[in-house]
């Protein structure tokens, strides 16, 4: 049954009490829906009420907080007493007993403990369920279904237990038909017959088991199906009840008849509602052929129609801290499309707003082509890709496995996405070309540049966009007045020129003579559509391989001759290309380069001020059935009114076809709403000038518009006048002047406001406020007075609805609920507030020995505060990869730079403090291009550009020595991979952000006795290129520090883990070494970073998997919690913060000295673990080019090459120690006395004099944890089995070592999930 609802495009949560044969069924037999997210499960005893009910709590968190269906399929299958015993036999009322316990308390219990999660619909009770809800996944709402039996109305004998107990769930069933039908739920019951199920089950997939093996000539017999029944029959009955929205209190028997046939006794079962398998739902491949041959009349727009009756709106976010611009999501029970604002931290909100976004495929984008609008946009399609292929994946098995089977019908469509929006738009996603690769999954983006709209031949305006339920006019507005530079035009013009003749790539769109402006800039247009074909839909594979000349090759590369015996090929290693030797004449072999390696650059570009605007509404819906009218053409009542009704013409007595439009009513118009995108007062006349807002084409049906204003609009007189213009709608306001800065991530704020309860010095609630505009913003530029609402128009919020169709309603009333600190402090318990309590007096108790360590420690005052502490992509309680570093009287540093980096800052620090945060910010540190590490940076940059110089750019280049650089004119670096800096180079074609105003550096890796040295790269796309170096002398003034090096790490090509040098502090002690900082970024333990990270006095380093998943660990090129304690310990390190976790709830580890015997675990140390970085020469390729490794992918095959030179040690087995304290700490024993350890947690501010402190808050924390896993086990949802947004999966199982089945169910227990 669940592998058919999963089929059948639901997500699915299971309760069985057989572990084992739950542990076959999720991972085994569904594995692929397992690790998509879409299935989760737990062992649940139907006889134990409590377990019942801590058990829904879990699927209700799995669900976030809304459950559907309820399907009670659990019980005591068989019908008669235990050994032959009859009634008689007293020992029976034990049976009877557990029958009744099992079969019906159990469905009642696991009933009352789902109704919390299933009220979405418990307005229809006061509104009507007429008024569709948009906060249902269905139109029909939710519904409980008990799966009984055909006993119920027929026995034999000696089954008074299992028929009793099955009859009680007929008049349950009834009873809370009539019960929870004010809460809008409906319940029904199947009455299965003879159903054959052995073959689904860990025996049956044992020996290999079949349905058809199963039937028996009794079955053939006793049937009029001929057959007994399949648990598709049974499926087939519930997928009809989910969507049945006027069927409840009934039982639908599925027993082909067999119960209403004489029973052993002579008598005759009671007549009820029958249903023979096969008649109740036509196969899909049926409604195909129909609709091939369908009678005459019959469109599909009359067929689609009917969707609409079920669309709403829904508002995702508002501007915030951490939400910058505003997103709506329209629901259909076909699609879903998302509108408006796709900013940095989006992703975060829709898992936080529970909204799946399955069944998006359109993302229209409102505004300009800026990152405040489009940051989050990268993200949010590697997840939506990476989650719709392996949907594709699971869906595309399950349909071959039918096809096997005999089934007919269509493959499934290939997933896609579609992306509208402004000018600019692709070329934003191209930038990005060389940290995204993708397989097999389109996107398509469509930029709006055309100002006026089209029209039909009589002069009405056309929608832009259509589909079968929607209709779209986009606007593309400019301002009204806008200057124009003659020498900027002049210097745009030689750009596109040089790129033409020097650095366009793609043979074919190559520019033709005579090549008029607007053909160039179409195929200009080409190249960037072709760009990111190759980044999302390519069909390259690593392992291809190429002949070409020797000369030919570009290098590095490795290179392969063809064995004329063995056709197997080889490796070459003779002269090469660049070489001092001549080459042979030879053809050769070489890996097919990925389709965008040879693209240089992108067609040139400059910031685009269209910005655009849409009017969405529904298709008019269809009128209602005229009976009187159908009886009177003489079409018969019953299936035929019902073909007229979904719009299919039929045929009367006389065999006249009629079509529906004869005996339907007036179409209803379509509905909808206007979204119109003001970003500043000088595109305010333009937008309200818009011919469509006053078309009546157009604007019919439109019941509000929802105003995403930029700072100092909302109270233009123009836009007042407007309103009261159009005070026929409702006008919905969405602005930072508008919207108070309120929490947009509750689960969040909810845990840092309990960590704050417990260790207030390092934790706090988050910056917001619930009530106050305007908002104090970072965007605002300068001070905004506050002004009063327009009449008629209300402020936006984060949940509120528009329901568009049948009836246009606005429902204020559904938006989120605030989030209120105190709410979550009084729910914390009791035991976590006492243990910090003691945790409290330790600390003062242990005063002198803490000053003691912090005596050992430069600038011990420099804080660290860890942003975001997640790998891979955000979740609810994790953000991705950023540290900030503030070092008293040098300035702040940022240590990678993860989407939505400034709304973390901006939640943390009130908004003085983040002003001085931004200004004082010297150093962008990006350790490697995975996209978790670095989609952050430009806001920061545009942030602390504004700050330090008010948004004017440099006018003049950087000097080509670097000996002369004006630190005042510059002020902030960015050190990262030659990708990164091309990218923050590209992008700055797009908007102004502040790139003139960085120094753009690549470091070199200290190795082979040489240390690491800085240079400028910043001649992207010239003849000559020219990397001027830094003079080690310079970096103090520049930078702050005194020295930085840098260790090639193993991860991706091209990571690096940093260790900086502060200049000594006239307060540190002269035997103290200076302040260092070393960050590992993401890698494996490396003994090299050890050895420049001698005498660190912080590590801050990597530990995105506990000591049990090491091998997991190693096959993702991770770190384990004890392999990163081993690098601090071999660096002699103070200190050591642990981030990156792949899971919510970390393992503490508390350290203990060694004793005399004792040993370390052997995964301390380095040297045991350490794996050699390959070089090019190698790896045979440079993966930033050839896109092996660098872009998360990975050979599925084995590399022609074979392995890379060195073998990688062998992973020892951890002697881990048996903690004292709650499981949820890992003792671990080592020799550094000195060393103190910190797990981070988003928003942790800790000064590094005193992460000393931090371990005697390990028990409070540590029942803290508790508390919250046993409430919060797989809370969130996007997070899990399909990969993430950078290629990696949290969750697989490394061959070279996977971890015992109990530490892996252990972890999966406690690891985040993805569930769109």
């Amino acid at each position: 049954m669940t592998r058919m609802m999963l089929e059948a495009g639901h997500h699915a949560y299971i309760f069985d009490i057989d572990e084992e044969e739950l542990e076959h069924t999720t991972k085994v037999h569904l594995k692929q829906y397992y690790e998509d997210g879409r299935l989760g499960s737990a062992t649940c005893d139907l006889r134990n009420v409590e377990d019942i009910r801590a058990k829904v709590k879990q699927a209700g968190k799995f669900f976030n907080e809304r459950i559907d269906v309820l399907i009670n399929n659990g019980g005591i299958a068989s019908p008669q007493w235990k050994d032959g015993k009859t009634m008689e036999d007293l020992s029976t009322i034990d049976e009877w007993q557990a029958y009744m316990d099992t079969n019906l308390t159990g469905p009642f219990a696991m009933s009352q403990a789902c109704i919390p999660y299933m009220k979405a619909r418990a307005s229809d009770d006061e509104h009507g369920a007429h008024i569709e809800n948009a906060n249902n996944a269905s139109p029909a709402g939710p519904c409980i279904i008990h799966i009984g039996s055909f006993r119920a109305h027929q026995s034999d004998p000696n089954q008074e237990g299992y028929a009793s107990s099955k009859s009680g769930q007929l008049g349950l069933m009834h009873s809370m038909a009539i019960s929870l039908g004010r809460l809008g739920i409906r319940v029904n019951l199947i009455a299965p017959g003879r159903i054959k199920v052995a073959h689904e089950s860990k025996e049956g997939d044992t020996k290999g088991a079949d349905w058809a093996g199963q039937i028996s000539e009794k079955d053939v017999s006793d049937h009029p199906t001929n057959r007994a029944g399949r648990p598709k029959d049974v499926v087939d009955a519930a997928l009809y009840l989910i969507e049945a929205g006027f069927v409840t209190g009934q039982d639908i028997t599925v027993d082909a008849f067999a119960s209403s046939r004489p029973a052993r006794s002579g008598l005759y079962a009671p007549t009820h509602l029958q249903v023979v398998p096969g008649l109740l739902f036509e196969p899909l491949e049926a409604q195909h052929r129909r609709t091939k041959d369908q009678a005459p009349g019959t469109t599909d727009r009359e067929r689609l129609r009917e969707r609409n009756m079920a669309s709403a709106v829904e508002i995702i976010t508002t501007p915030t801290a951490d939400t910058a611009g505003t997103t709506l999501v329209l629901r259909t029970p076909s699609k879903h499309y998302v509108f408006g604002n796709l900013a940095e931290g989006t992703q975060r909100a829709l898992v936080q707003q529970g909204t799946r976004l399955l069944k998006a495929q359109d993302f229209f984008l409102t505004g300009r082509a800026e990152w405040k609008n489009t940051g989050g946009l990268v993200g949010m399609m590697l997840t939506l890709a990476d989650a719709s292929s392996s949907s594709y994946t699971t869906t595309m098995e399950s349909f071959r496995q039918a096809r096997q089977r005999g089934r007919r019908g269509e493959p499934p469509p290939k997933p896609h996405f579609n992306i509208y929006g402004p000018p600019n738009l692709k070329h934003t996603l191209g930038t990005c070309r060389r940290f995204i690769f993708r397989k097999g999954i389109p996107i398509h983006a469509t930029e709006y540049v055309t100002p006026l709209p089209e029209k039909d031949e009589n002069g009405a305006i056309l929608p832009t966009w259509k589909d079968g339920n929607l209709k779209v006019w986009a606007m593309s507005v400019s301002p009204t007045v806008s200057e124009h530079n003659a020498q900027a035009d002049a210097e745009f013009e030689a750009q596109r020129r040089h790129f033409d003749a020097h650095l366009n790539t793609f043979g074919d769109y190559q520019a033709p003579e005579n090549e008029s402006p607007q053909d160039r800039e179409t195929r200009h247009d080409r190249i960037r559509s072709a760009t990111i074909k190759y980044m999302f839909d390519s069909n390259w594979s690593f392992d291809t391989l190429v002949e070409q000349h020797i000369s030919e090759v570009k290098m590095p590369t490795v290179m392969f001759l063809r064995n004329p015996d063995t056709h197997g090929y080889e490796q070459y290693n003779g002269p090469k290309p660049g070489g001092p030797d001549p080459l042979p004449d030879i053809n050769v072999w070489t890996r097919t380069p990925w389709p965008g390696a040879g693209i240089v650059a992108l067609p040139p570009t400059r910031p685009a001020l269209a910005c655009i605007s849409y009017i969405v509404r529904a298709h008019p819906s269809r009128g209602t059935f005229d009976v009187a009218r159908a009886k009177a053409l003489g079409v018969k009542p019953g299936r035929d009114f019902g073909k007229l009704a979904n719009g299919q013409s039929v045929q009367n007595e006389k065999g006249e076809w009629i079509a529906p439009d004869q005996v339907m009513g007036a179409d209803r118009p379509g509905q909808g709403i206007a979204i119109l995108d003001i970003p500043s007062v000088e595109y305010i006349e333009s937008t309200l000038k818009r011919e469509e807002l006053s078309a009546p084409e157009v604007m019919t049906g439109i019941g509000a518009v929802v105003w995403l204003l930029g700072p100092g609009v909302a109270g233009h007189p123009l836009l007042a006048g407007f309103m009261e213009k159009m005070d026929h709608v409702q006008h919905v306001i969405s602005s930072i002047d508008t919207a108070p800065n309120r929490i947009a991530l509750d689960s969040v704020a909810a845990q840092a406001t309990r960590l704050a309860q417990i260790d207030p010095t390092r934790y706090s609630t988050p910056v917001f406020d619930n009530t106050a505009v305007p908002q104090k913003s970072l965007y605002t530029p300068g001070s905004v007075e506050s002004s009063p609402l327009p009449k008629n128009s209300s402020a936006a919020d984060r949940g509120m609805d528009f329901v568009l169709m049948p009836k246009f309603v606005t429902k204020k009333e559904s938006a989120t609920t605030l989030f209120d600190p105190e709410v979550v402090r009084r729910d914390t318990a009791p035991q976590v507030l006492e243990l910090a309590d003691k945790a409290r007096e330790a600390v003062q108790s242990n005063r002198g020995d803490m000053g003691v360590w912090r005596a050992l420690l430069a600038r011990p005052d420099t804080e660290v505060t860890t942003l975001g502490t997640g790998s891979a992509l955000p979740s609810k309680y994790r953000n991705v990869s950023a540290t900030l570093v503030r070092v008293p009287g040098i300035g702040n540093y940022l240590l990678d730079c993860g989407e939505n980096t400034l709304g973390q800052l901006s939640r943390l620090f009130p908004h003085e403090e983040l002003v001085d945060i931004l200004r004082n910010l010297r150093l962008i540190w990006i350790s490697h291009l995975h996209a978790d590490h670095h989609l952050g940076t430009a806001s920061i940059i545009r942030a602390w550009y504004r700050i330090v110089h008010s948004s004017v750019p440099n006018q003049q280049p950087l000097d080509s020595s670097a000996r002369n650089i004006n630190r005042n004119a510059y002020g902030l670096s960015v050190i990262s991979h030659s990708g990164m800096l091309q990218w923050l180079h590209e992008y700055s074609a797009v908007e102004d952000f502040g790139y003139s105003r960085i120094l753009p550096l690549q470091i070199t890796a200290n190795e082979a006795k040489k240390s690491s040295a800085l240079s400028i790269l910043n001649s992207f796309g010239k003849e000559e290129p020219n990397h001027p170096s830094i003079q080690k002398r310079n970096y103090q003034d520049l930078f702050g520090f005194e020295d930085i090096q840098a260790a090639r790490v193993v991860h991706c090509h091209g990571a690096m883990a940093v260790s900086i040098t502060f200049p000594r502090s006239a307060l540190d002690l002269e035997h103290v070494p200076p302040l260092k900082v070393s960050y590992s970024g993401d890698c494996r333990p490396s003994y090299h970073f050890t050895k420049i990270g001698t005498d660190t006095t912080v590590l801050i380093h990597e530990a995105t998997f506990d000591d049990e998943l090491q091998g997991d660990a190693k096959a993702k090129k991770h770190s384990t919690t004890s392999e990163a304690l081993g690098v601090g310990a071999q660096m002699n390190a103070k200190a050591v913060v642990l981030t990156h976790f792949s899971q919510r709830y970390q393992k503490i580890p508390v350290l203990q000295t060694v004793t005399d015997g004792e040993e370390e675990d052997p995964s301390l140390n380095p040297r045991e673990v350490d794996e050699d970085v390959p070089d090019d020469e190698e790896m045979g390729f440079d993966p930033t080019i050839q896109n092996a490794d660098n872009m998360d992918i990975h050979p599925t095959v084995a590399s022609a090459s074979g392995p890379a030179s060195g073998t990688a040690k062998p992973i020892p087995s951890l002697q881990h120690q048996a903690s004292s304290l709650h499981e949820n700490e890992r003792v671990v024993k080592v020799k550094n006395r000195d060393m103190k350890v910190a797990i981070a947690f988003d928003y942790m501010r800790v000064r590094i004099g005193e992460i000393c402190e931090l371990e005697k808050f390990n028990e409070a924390l540590n029942e803290l944890l508790v508390k919250e896993k046993d409430e919060d086990v797989g809370a969130d949802a996007i997070e899990g089995g399909a990969k993430d947004a950078i290629g990696k999966r949290a969750s697989d199982e490394d061959k070279e070592g996977k971890a015992s089945k109990k530490k892996q169910k252990k972890y999966k227990e406690g690891k985040t999930k993805r569930n769109n």
